[in-house]
């Protein structure tokens, strides 16, 4: 048996655990620059605000209804999925962390995994305050479908069996995981609308359609596992660190700074999972919706001479690459910087005449990332990432990082 355990609406709920009033009002979270709806509570959804509307589009409706808007607050909802996660680790041996707000968890063995859901919801709300609803199944896409149908029926918990018929018939083929709106309307043309028609299908005339992906789906389904769980999630091959401006950029020198504050970042993800980049990629590109302003568009690569994780010379490199595509006179939009090529570090091959094995820089940059890591990347950075940052992502109603931040602690005031 797996168990799929998803949060409900997660980044409205990581609000409502500090701001208890929000609960029975609707509310939403913003996108990156406060663009569109990521998120929505179900009061939000009743009142017609659909997923990724722009905000400029539902300003209006917000006002009448009276609804909470929030801008994404990434370090609160990072750090609260960590603290989920933490606490389902006690109900599994075996847990696969699919996304920031779903994980999978093997249940093989337990004799009333029903019940272990039921507990599992109470003590994750209980010890973090985030709602969850739990899905139970033989195979990771029937765990999918149960947390899906458990959610849209307030159960919190369900468990589908794969010769449930009447469950099953009630799921249209869309909505079954690794199908979607194409593949579907390609299974509808041959008399497949819901998930038990679908399984009823030989699989050799499945695969003729979408091929063995498709029949894959088609097997879990039918109670037949091909899904492993992923305990130990796979590293990446390339990292991206990319924004939008919160303002049209138009100067080199903040543009240099974005550039920086990404290749860092960037550089980090690759350093959790002990990875060494192979080279770089640098882009940038105007506004396309701006059809009154000129566009523009580039991006240019390189290769390292040997396998890095040194934020100093990625850095370095990262602006040698933009100055070589920037062109005066445009309003950007957008830039980003892609690692590339990401290899094991204990696979490491160093040059004969190594140029950049320098130890007492290795132990600079160590010590740097020590004092970001335990003190905010406020405490330690590049002078190269600058210090106001104006170019920054617009996020006018974030509210504070209670967990992450000491400066922004929630605060108890009792009245005399």
């Amino acid at each position: 048996m797996i168990a799929l355990a998803d949060c409900n609406n997660f980044y409205v709920s990581c609000e409502r655990v500090f701001l208890p009033s929000l609960e029975g009002r609707p509310v939403i979270v913003l996108s990156n620059n406060d663009g569109c709806a990521v998120a929505r509570s179900n009061e939000a959804k009743a009142i017609g605000i659909p997923m990724g509307a722009p905000y400029h589009q539902v300003k209006r409706k917000c006002e009448r209804n009276g609804v909470a808007v929030f801008s994404s607050n990434y370090e609160l909802y990072g750090d609260m999925s960590r603290r989920v996660v933490s606490v389902l680790s006690h109900f599994a041996p075996g847990m696969e962390v699919y996304s920031i707000d779903e994980s999978f968890l093997d249940l093989r063995g337990v004799s009333d995994p029903l019940s272990l859901g039921k507990r599992m919801r109470e003590k994750v709300r209980k010890w973090t305050g985030i709602p969850i609803s739990v899905g139970l199944g033989r195979t990771k896409t029937l765990a999918k479908l149960a947390n899906r149908l458990a959610k849209k029926d307030g159960m919190g918990c369900l468990q589908i069996d794969e010769g449930n018929r009447s469950v099953l018939e009630r799921i249209p083929i869309e909505e079954i995981w690794g199908v979607g709106r194409r593949l579907g309307i390609r299974l509808r043309r041959v008399g497949l609308g819901d998930a038990w028609s679908f399984i009823q299908v030989p699989p050799s005339s499945v695969r003729a359609i979408g091929g063995v992906t498709l029949e894959r789906t088609r097997r879990e389904l039918a109670g037949v596992s091909c899904l492993e769980m992923e305990e130990v999630p796979q590293p990446r091959r390339n990292t991206c660190c990319s924004r939008s401006f919160g303002k049209p950029v138009t100067s080199l020198r903040e543009l240099e700074e974005a550039v920086s504050n990404y290749s860092v970042r960037a550089t980090r993800k690759a350093r959790s999972e002990g990875s060494l980049a192979c080279g770089i990629q640098v882009f940038l590109s105007t506004n396309r919706f701006r059809e009154d302003q000129p566009q523009y568009s580039n991006s240019v690569a390189l290769s390292f001479d040997e396998p890095t994780d040194d934020p100093i010379r990625i850095v370095s490199n990262a602006k040698t690459l933009l100055r070589s595509i920037y062109r005066k006179g445009y309003f950007y939009k957008k830039a980003g910087v892609v690692l590339l090529g990401l290899i094991c570090g204990r696979s490491r091959q160093s040059l004969l005449f190594e140029e950049h094995g320098d130890g007492r820089r290795q132990a600079f940059v160590e010590a740097m990332e020590e004092v970001a890591v335990r003190y905010g990347e406020t405490a330690c950075f590049l002078a190269a990432q600058g210090v106001r940052r104006s170019w920054g992502m617009r996020r006018r109603n974030r509210t504070p990082r209670y967990t992450t931040n000491w400066s922004e602690l929630p605060e108890v005031r009792f009245s005399t």
